[in-house]
């Protein structure tokens, strides 16, 4: 099975978008993100600043390399650990109990909660991430692919977005009364 460029192009801008934009809040609130590491109970104190800053960086490394052709396949192998090991620590605490925990997806700031949704959503993810270790079909790219390329990385990083939106309110709506 080959990919066409213009999917893997698109994969590859989009999903390192959303790497790139998850890693940066983490970069910045880098003392609140190591406290949300921490509070998933799964590292020695030592070692909880060192790891969520390599966590941050691999994830802004990734993302950039998801953006260039030449390191795509490679950072789309080291996508899939990352994301691997975060969602094997959701996991994790979601089976102890622990769903109140913030992600720390989007950072320290963001309000989203461990899910079962969030694992969902991680798995669709690696889907995502795994097309691009597939083999791309070389073409000559036209003004049109280019064009369906931006759109198309746009458009998944909206619905990204809309969906860490609605993971991030789903407690305020499942409190709603109708």
């Amino acid at each position: 099975m080959r990919v066409d460029p213009v999917v893997s192009s698109l994969l590859g801008l989009g999903l390192g978008g959303i790497f790139i934009v998850g890693a940066v809040p983490k970069l910045k609130t880098h003392d609140l993100f190591v406290e949300i590491v921490q509070a998933y109970g799964l590292l020695p104190i030592p070692i909880v600043a060192v790891t969520a800053f390599l966590i941050a960086v691999m994830e802004f490394v990734v993302g950039i390399g998801l953006i260039l052709p030449i390191t795509r396949a490679v950072a789309a192998q080291f996508g899939l650990m990352l994301l691997a090991v975060v969602t094997v620590a959701v996991i994790v605490n979601l089976l102890r109990g622990k769903s109140e925990l913030p992600c720390g997806c989007g950072g320290a700031s963001a309000d989203q909660h461990l899910s079962w949704t969030l694992v969902g959503r991680n798995g669709l993810l690696a889907c995502l991430i795994g097309v691009l270790l597939l083999p791309i079909n070389v073409r000559e790219m036209t003004i049109l692919d280019y064009g369906t390329t931006a759109i198309g990385a746009g458009l998944l990083f909206g619905l990204y977005a809309a969906l860490n939106q609605l993971l991030a309110n789903a407690p305020r709506i499942a409190s709603l009364e109708f």
